[in-house]
């Protein structure tokens, strides 16, 4: 797993160089994400896959035009569609890394919904990989939370209270229960920036971090 992270943190760079806006993005959601899988007492390998898996999932847009990227405005359709390859053009550009299977699906499926109407595969509820919903709210917290040149970025409350609301249709309402039991502060931008690896639970997890990890036991078991 050394070797591989020494090589994702050469992918880093390179996305920094081209991408920094995406890449800091990028590094902010791992930081995220694995703040809020080790709330879950997940095995070690699980939250490094996390780790990497938030570091890649938006790999494909090295590829996505940075016009696109960067518009202000909403995207015609044509821009739109291209956009949303940005998952697929990441597994190309990742496949012969060597990932397992966990980071895979991570940088693959991120942008699925637990309703099924997300993309590529249309995956829904238990389809969808557990670290995948961790990724996918922590990805959603991050953007929210930073700001574009269209809109302000939102508070750390208001993130959280439009993640909230869509527990249920675009996310696991399992992994929402866990991201609110996390203290806001630990979700403050610049958080994240200041201890970029692991983080322990502050204390003994909140009722609603209990019972989304017995809802992950329960998918595990029933896989």
């Amino acid at each position: 797993m050394r070797d591989i992270s020494a090589i994702v943190e050469g992918f880093l760079r390179a996305l920094e160089a081209k991408r920094p806006l995406v890449a800091a993005h990028a590094r902010r959601v791992s930081a995220y994400a694995v703040r809020l899988a080790t709330q879950y007492g997940l095995a070690p390998d699980v939250v490094e896959s996390i780790r990497l898996g938030g570091l890649l999932h938006d790999a494909g847009k090295l590829l996505v035009p940075a016009r696109i990227l960067n518009k202000p405005g909403r995207l015609n359709e044509r821009e739109w569609i291209e956009l949303r390859a940005h998952p697929d053009k990441g597994m190309e550009l990742l496949e012969r890394i060597g990932l397992d299977d966990c980071t895979r699906d991570i940088v693959l499926h991120h942008h699925e919904r637990h309703d099924g109407k997300g993309y590529p595969d249309g995956l829904e509820g238990n389809q969808i990989a557990w670290p995948v919903r961790i990724v996918s709210v922590m990805d959603s917290l991050d953007a929210l939370t930073s700001p574009r040149e269209y809109r302000a970025a939102l508070s750390v409350d208001g993130a959280r209270a439009l993640i909230s609301r869509e527990a249920g249709t675009r996310f696991c309402p399992s992994v929402v229960s866990g991201f609110l039991s996390l203290p806001p502060a630990l979700l403050e931008p610049g958080s994240a920036d200041a201890h970029p690896d692991y983080y322990l639970p502050d204390g003994l997890p909140e009722s609603s971090s209990v019972g989304a990890t017995r809802a992950w036991i329960a998918t595990i078991v029933s896989r």
